[in-house]
């Protein structure tokens, strides 16, 4: 009967640790793509989203730092990712974009990723993702 009780008393420990571990683990971010454009996504208070974009470069193309409500979300990081090895080499494969973002606080805002060539003087840049992002409590 004391093995029996001690082995319930470890295993419930045990449990424990296991749940603890499991809930101090952030979820994963939600991933978008340029595929994604036009889509509204929602997201509570501390959710992370990636946006993983084709690096636009191929088409002398650069990105314009992304626009959204401050308030609503937290760019997190940029990074640019080489393209990935292909035999053949693909052309004009500039590889990616990634930007990670948190959601902040409770809101709406679009989030839009904008693209110009710096050579086309006095034209706009172009929106090249542009996602409407909730954010709940």
């Amino acid at each position: 009967m004391y093995k029996l009780l001690l082995f319930l008393v470890i295993l419930l420990g045990l449990g424990a640790l296991a749940g603890a571990a499991w809930g101090s683990q952030a979820a994963p971010a939600r991933v978008l793509t340029e595929k994604d454009t036009g889509r509204t996504v929602t997201l509570r208070v501390g959710e992370r989203l990636t946006l993983n974009l084709r690096n636009p470069a191929g088409g002398g193309y650069t990105v314009v730092t992304p626009v959204f409500d401050q308030r609503v979300l937290k760019l997190l990081s940029r990074e640019t990712q080489p393209p990935e090895a292909a035999t053949p080499p693909q052309t004009a494969d500039f590889g990616r974009l990634v930007f990670h973002f948190e959601a902040a606080a409770p809101g709406d805002t679009d989030l839009t990723v904008k693209i110009s060539r710096e050579w086309e003087k006095g034209k706009p840049p172009l929106d090249y993702v542009k996602l409407r992002v909730r954010v709940v409590p």
